[in-house]
């Protein structure tokens, strides 16, 4: 192994990240020509949904909290989290890498492993991508998915439904809080920060019981409830409790002394799904979901379009 990416050169690390794509046979519906070419050639998509993502040192990762392949993992599975939201199921990913020309090739390596892992993990073949030299590290993903059906929207929440998500908030803005206080007692915080998971498995549950409105939580609950709620022209009326944060959550909030509630509404990076939908639907996703919780309900346009959240929440912003 190269120690320094000069000897390897270009052509040598696009080579070091094919090597680590996925076995084609794992996957959903690998490219039929792929990572390697000039070009990737897709099989025929019915339904094609594509969406883009940036990651940039310094800004949504450091180096000194996360190791390389936290942050390729993390990359391709923030990427692909808004091909989840859209109940998609995905085909290929494409990566352009910006690499500083000191980085050592041992680092560009491991992260190229991350990136393969997470590949493998949701079944998404490597469509290709580039390299260039940059002044700080950096990912620019592209990412194709397939359509399974109707798209969930935003704007598709309807008065008289429930406002719910698939799993537990807040530990992720915790977990980014104790890398800030260099806090190592609660690694499951730690773990939601640097390693969140594209929810596919609660979107498939969400799709097959038909649910109309839904996204990801990337910018926190209040930032992308706020968002839902201007699409849909609709008023949004929380019900947070305490009851509802992790267990994780809530114990790192009794050691420190912060409110649970704030953080479940302003953490970011989350990951889980948010949707709408009537309280039949819900009772019959809970059976299939058991971490999905009810967090509020959906009203006709009436004042503010977000009530019964903490004074201080807010849209979660990088650093």
């Amino acid at each position: 192994m190269n120690s320094d990416p000069k000897e390897t050169g270009e052509f040598g690390l696009i080579e070091t990240l094919v090597k680590r794509r996925p076995p084609r046979s794992s996957l959903y519906r690998p490219c039929r020509v792929a990572a390697g070419d000039d070009a990737a050639l897709l099989a025929w998509l019915a339904q094609p949904v594509i969406t883009t993502d940036t990651q940039r040192e310094g800004v949504h990762f450091r180096r000194d909290w996360q190791t390389p392949f936290e942050i390729g993992y993390k990359a391709v599975s923030v990427t692909l989290s808004d091909l989840a939201a859209s109940f998609a199921k995905p085909v290929a990913l494409f990566v352009n890498l910006g690499l500083p020309p000191k980085l050592p090739g041992a680092v560009a390596e491991e992260l190229y492993d991350g990136l393969g892992a997470a590949l493998k993990r949701y079944g998404c073949d490597l469509g290709g991508g580039n390299t260039s030299q940059s002044s700080e590290l950096s990912l620019d993903l592209f990412a194709v998915g397939e359509g399974q059906g109707r798209m969930p929207r935003r704007s598709d929440a309807q008065p008289g439904d429930l406002l719910c998500v698939t799993g537990p908030l807040g530990l992720a803005r915790a977990g980014l809080r104790c890398l800030e206080t260099e806090e190592t007692r609660f690694p499951e915080l730690l773990k939601a920060f640097k390693e969140p998971e594209a929810r596919f498995d609660a979107a498939e549950v969400l799709r097959k019981h038909r649910v109309r409105c839904a996204m990801d939580i990337s910018d926190g609950l209040a930032g992308d409830a706020g968002h839902l709620a201007r699409e849909s022209g609709v008023s949004l009326e929380f019900h947070l409790t305490e009851e509802m944060a992790g267990g994780a959550l809530a114990a790192w909030c009794g050691a420190t002394g912060e409110d649970p509630l704030s953080y479940m509404a302003s953490g970011g990076e989350e990951y889980e799904l948010l949707f709408a939908c009537n309280p039949d639907t819900l009772a019959a996703i809970e059976a299939e979901l058991p971490g999905v919780m009810c967090v509020g309900r959906v009203m006709a346009r009436s004042g503010s379009p977000l009530s019964g959240l903490p004074e201080d929440a807010s849209s979660f912003e990088h650093r």
